[in-house]
């Protein structure tokens, strides 16, 4: 068999015998193409052209990437707020009725903003042009619940009535329309009390507390 020769950065090395070469270039210790020629071939050629050295490579083990940092969206953040997972307390809103000791001069001077507070939606202006009173701000407070507690018991007692139509008890009706009045009853306790300068709680609403 005949010896081979071969070239690397323009350097003519051999003769080296077929098997040497081969594996030298098996190894990588000779790169893949270099050009190589042995006696009765035309021209030199690159190695892995070369049939006798066209032997399948064993593949570079492949590179492990490390895993990439999460981004910041996929991490739970950290607020360091518990109050926000807390449930609404609504014992605070319906609390026990308690009455309000205000100065006389308070009293006197805002009674007409007490009186205002329990007439419809008017409760907005003694919460607001008197808002640093406290007599004026009690009885915005129950104005504003009692003017909640109309509308929610309108529409309830409308619900109601239909239902009880529909049922054949149209009759208890009359019941409901006079369970409305309560609201008028209501809103005139807290015009005379406001009237008279004081600050007691209404009767069923009087524990609530919105405005604080």
């Amino acid at each position: 068999m005949s010896d081979w020769y071969y070239a690397v950065d323009n350097e003519q090395k051999g003769p080296i015998n077929e098997s040497e070469l081969k594996a030298d270039l098996a190894a990588n210790k000779i790169p893949a193409d270099s050009l190589v020629w042995k006696d009765g071939m035309d021209n030199w050629t690159p190695a892995n052209q070369v049939p006798a050295f066209m032997f399948r490579q064993p593949p570079a083990p492949a590179k492990v990437q490390p895993p990439a940092a999460l981004p910041a969206a996929a991490v739970a953040p950290a607020y360091n707020n518990p109050d926000s997972t807390k449930p609404v307390d609504l014992s605070s809103l319906a609390g026990t009725p308690e009455s309000l000791e205000v100065s006389a001069e308070d009293a006197e001077k805002n009674k007409v903003m007490g009186i205002l507070a329990y007439v419809f939606i008017l409760w907005l202006v003694p919460l607001l042009a008197a808002k640093d009173s406290p007599f004026a701000k009690y009885h915005a407070n129950q104005g504003l619940v009692l003017f909640l507690f109309e509308i929610i018991l309108s529409i309830a007692c409308s619900i109601l009535t239909v239902v009880l139509s529909m049922i054949g008890l149209g009759f208890l009706g009359i019941v409901l329309s006079l369970a409305q009045l309560t609201p008028l009853v209501l809103l005139v306790m807290g015009i005379i009390n406001a009237a008279n300068g004081k600050c007691v709680p209404l009767p069923v609403i009087g524990g609530v507390k919105i405005l604080k």
